[in-house]
């Protein structure tokens, strides 16, 4: 009888169990409860043990480039999949979360790594700085902010202005009704005078709610009935560019938006390539973060306040921190631009 045995062959999920018990399971001495497949990674959720150590765990993870979310009851190990799913933006507008949503600006993040689907309502954050290298997808993510805010709410209640330094990205709304006024295109100056446009307007509306004894744009609204103060959605793809060109004007443009717009329904989505560049000015006033792939842990701390968008993979996934809250891993999704 012959007893030769040809090479085991093992899955790629089997590999997966196998790497993952080899390169964290020992750091985090805790009980295996679950794995989850999520469109980009899988999902170890573990009960730590009575002797693991959180610091372990992170630097274990660190080290193989895997992220972690934790609470006190369960850590979740996410390791990358050979084969990543799209996610297609198309499809997560025709759910029943974002179709049932109560947000008064819908915006769709994307999805978390279990797939649910994520939505912001831009109202509460109010104000977002964006950060990722070139390639990572910080337009096509700005481009489905706009579209998740158009398939939502009319070209009466929401109007964009666009700021695209490169003049590329975002012809696809030129001739858009939810579009306030012509795209600003590789004009430092004209993005500059565009911006001080905006600080003009929120002081007349400021003065519209001060004659109408109102608080803010929702209150107006209500007492007034009219639709002449349509909420507003500022992006700059690249704010590093305008300040290279008129730094002064630009920090004090963002810093007033930033500070008074939010009563008066104005909202800024601001996008770098360069958080170094950016000052202190800037970054105290817009305390909602998403980061993609950071090259290094002194960028993702630039960015974050901490380390992990280093461990990001090179595109469509962010971590998202709210206000300054712990930030969330989301992976965002593909739109054609």
């Amino acid at each position: 009888m012959d007893t030769k045995r040809g090479p085991v062959m093992i899955t790629n999920e089997q590999k997966i169990i196998i790497d993952y018990y080899e390169n964290i399971g020992s750091a985090i001495k805790g009980h295996l409860v679950d794995i989850v497949d999520g469109p980009i990674v899988y999902n170890f959720i573990v009960k730590p043990g009575e002797n693991s150590k959180l610091n372990t765990i992170k630097k274990a993870a660190s080290e193989h480039n895997y992220m972690i979310a934790y609470s006190s009851k369960q850590i979740n190990v996410q390791i990358p999949k050979e084969t990543r799913q799209v996610v297609f933006l198309d499809k997560l507008l025709k759910t029943k979360e974002f179709k049932n949503t109560d947000a008064i600006l819908p915006i769709i993040m994307g999805v978390d790594t279990f797939g649910e689907i994520m939505i912001k309502d831009l109202r509460k954050l109010p104000h977002m700085l964006v950060c990722g290298r070139t390639g990572c997808g910080i337009s096509v993510f700005f481009n489905s902010l706009l579209k998740s805010l158009k398939s939502a709410v009319p070209a009466t209640e929401c109007k964009f202005i666009i700021i695209d330094p490169k003049g590329a990205d975002y012809d696809i709304w030129k001739s858009d009704k939810h579009l306030m006024c012509p795209m600003v295109k590789l004009d430092a100056k004209a993005a500059v005078q565009k911006l001080q446009e905006v600080t003009e307007l929120i002081d007349e509306r400021y003065q519209k709610l001060q004659n109408n004894k109102v608080k803010n744009v929702e209150e107006y609204k209500k007492k007034t009935n009219k639709k002449d103060m349509p909420y507003i959605v500022v992006v700059i793809d690249e704010v590093a560019d305008l300040r290279t060109s008129a730094k002064k004007q630009t920090e004090l443009c963002v810093q007033y938006v930033a500070q008074k717009a939010r009563a008066v329904g104005i909202h800024l989505i601001i996008g770098t390539q360069r958080p170094d560049a950016l000052s202190g000015i800037i970054k105290a006033n817009m305390p909602t973060r998403v980061s993609f792939q950071a090259r290094t842990g002194v960028n993702s701390m630039q960015m974050l306040g901490e380390k992990g968008a280093e461990n990001l993979l090179p595109n469509a996934d962010i971590l998202f921190s709210d206000a300054g809250r712990i930030p969330v891993r989301i992976h965002t999704p593909y739109v054609e631009c």
